[in-house]
């Protein structure tokens, strides 16, 4: 377990990374129950939010470095999984208990949120499929077992009466882009932009051309898969009424461990 890039296990500074740390966290779902008079219950099916998420990471340290352990956590940063997956936290607790041990020992325990409630691959990957077809699919991120929020969806033209749909059934209608142009729409934000080079950032603001929504009100991409759940991807089908261009998504994968 590395944080701010600072393995935790560090026979440098004589930290011992313990066996008491939760690194898989405990997922609450945040449900709006709606009720209504004469039916008993709540109305099933709407969806929830995930809560931030909390870690709790323990750490044996000698009283000489447990200042620069501290230090290191600061009050934000990146962990980094033995799995290589990232997740951006913020400290919430510091817990230090001196050991009754022979050579005197501090154990250390952080508690780390982590806002964005999921792992993240530490870095981006990207996807693309020809439109060749009046609507086609695209599979991203091998793997997935988290929604994707933060993803970069763009269309290279030509393309006309473009939509995006997520397994969820999440949606986005871009903006048409002719031969030579694209489109890319960034989910985080829901801000998108016409550019008449290949980059992935900058070009003019055409926001207000853009729709979007789904079960969530926004766009994203989910994890699923048939009947082997250990076989999980996020699939998007994208529809357009003429075509000749190709579609990519950027982003990185997000998973619960």
């Amino acid at each position: 377990m590395l944080v701010n890039g600072v393995a935790l296990d560090n026979s440098t500074f004589g930290w011992t990374f313990m066996r008491a740390s939760v690194v898989v966290p405990a997922l609450t779902k945040d449900r709006q129950g709606l009720r209504l008079a004469g039916r008993d219950g709540v109305v099933p099916g709407i969806p929830g939010t995930t809560r931030e998420t909390v870690l709790r990471l323990v750490v044996e340290a000698p009283p000489s470095t447990r200042e620069t352990l501290v230090t290191l956590f600061g009050d934000r940063g990146v962990i980094t999984h033995d799995n290589g997956r990232v997740a951006a936290y913020e400290v919430s607790g510091v817990t230090p208990r001196d050991l009754d041990t022979a050579a005197p020992r501090t154990e250390v325990a952080f508690d780390v949120a982590v806002p964005g409630a999921f792992w993240r691959a530490a870095s981006d990957a990207t996807f693309s499929r020809a439109l060749d077809a009046a609507s086609v699919q695209l599979s991203c991120w091998s793997g997935l077992s988290a929604p994707v929020q933060d993803a970069v969806v763009r269309i290279a033209g030509p393309a006309t009466g473009s939509q995006v749909t997520d397994s969820s059934g999440a949606w986005v209608r871009m903006p048409d882009a002719a031969a030579g142009q694209w489109v890319r729409f960034e989910c985080a934000t829901g801000l998108c932009f016409r550019t008449t080079s290949d980059t992935w950032s900058g070009g003019t603001d055409i926001s207000g051309l853009v729709d979007y929504g789904g079960p969530r009100g926004v766009f994203e991409i989910t994890p699923t898969f048939g009947g082997d759940p250990s076989a999980r991807s996020g699939v998007i089908t994208v529809a357009t009424v003429t075509r000749g261009g190709s579609v990519q998504v950027r982003g990185r994968s997000a998973h619960v461990i």
